[in-house]
C-alpha cells in the first residue's frame, strides 16, 4: 500500500505542485494553439493586462457588466460572460481613435475573425480591425510620421455597428484587405525571426464627421470557419 500511495504521489500530486498540470483545451492565453484563439474576452475585468491594451486619441473603454445588456442574437446570450467592453467617445472629421495589443502569435492555422458585438442602433459606429503581421522579421511594427506600417503587412475589415442588441460577427480572413507595405501576403507565422501576427489594432470611426460612437465588444477570438 505504500508504494501505491508513493506511485500515486509521484504521478499525480509531484506534477501538480511543480507547475506541470494539464493545461486547458480552450483559450489562446493559456492553451497555446487551442481552437479557437481566445484574444481577450475582459472575463478579468479589466483591459490593461492579459492582453494590456493601449488606448489613443478619443475613444473612452469602459469595462461594463453584461447583466442589463440581453437582447440581440439568442445564440450569442449563452456565450457571454460577466463582463464586455463599452467603446465610446467622440468623432474629429470622422475619427475618434482606437485601442490596440502586442500579439506574436502564430496565426497560421485560424481562418476567421470572431466577435460579438452590442450596437445601441443606428449610427452606433465603424470598428475596423487592423491585424499586423510581421515581414521583416524583428517582432516588431515600425511606423512613419503618419502611424504606418513601413515594412509590416496591416490587414483590415469594417465592421458597421448599425443594429441594436448583441450579434456575433465572423470575417474571413480572406475577406481582410491589405493596407500595408509588407510582402503583401497573409503570413503570420513564427519562422525565422518573424513575430507572426504581431499586433491587433481596433481603429473607431463614425458615421458622422463630428459624430458619436457607443458600442460593446466581447470574446475577440481567432477562429475556424
Amino acid at each position: 500500500m505504500k508504494k501505491l500511495a508513493l506511485i500515486f504521489a509521484l504521478i499525480f500530486i509531484v506534477p501538480m505542485l511543480c507547475g506541470f498540470a494539464a493545461a486547458p483545451t480552450t483559450g489562446g492565453k493559456s492553451a497555446g494553439k487551442a481552437y479557437p484563439y481566445l484574444i481577450d474576452n475582459f472575463e478579468d475585468g479589466t483591459y490593461t493586462k492579459d492582453p494590456e491594451w493601449f488606448v489613443f486619441d478619443n475613444l473612452i473603454p469602459t469595462i461594463v457588466k453584461n447583466a442589463k445588456l440581453q437582447d440581440g442574437e439568442p445564440s450569442v446570450i449563452p456565450n457571454l460572460g460577466i463582463y464586455s467592453l463599452n467603446m465610446k467617445g467622440m468623432a474629429k472629421s470622422w475619427y475618434v481613435g482606437g485601442m490596440g495589443s502586442m500579439l506574436g502569435v502564430d496565426a497560421t492555422p485560424y481562418t476567421s475573425f470572431e466577435i460579438d458585438i452590442y450596437g445601441m442602433g443606428e449610427g452606433s459606429g465603424k470598428l475596423k480591425i487592423e491585424l499586423y503581421d510581421d515581414d521583416n522579421g524583428n517582432t516588431d511594427v515600425e511606423v512613419d510620421k503618419s502611424w504606418k506600417a513601413i515594412y509590416d503587412d496591416v490587414w483590415s475589415s469594417e465592421i458597421d455597428v448599425n443594429w441594436k442588441g448583441w450579434k456575433h460577427v465572423s470575417i474571413p480572413m480572406s475577406k481582410f484587405k491589405n493596407d500595408g507595405r509588407g510582402d503583401f501576403k497573409w503570413n503570420p507565422n513564427l519562422a525565422n525571426g518573424s513575430g507572426g501576427l504581431v499586433k491587433i489594432q481596433l481603429i473607431c470611426v463614425a458615421v458622422t464627421e463630428t459624430g458619436e460612437i457607443n458600442y460593446n465588444i466581447d470574446n475577440l477570438e481567432f477562429g475556424l470557419k
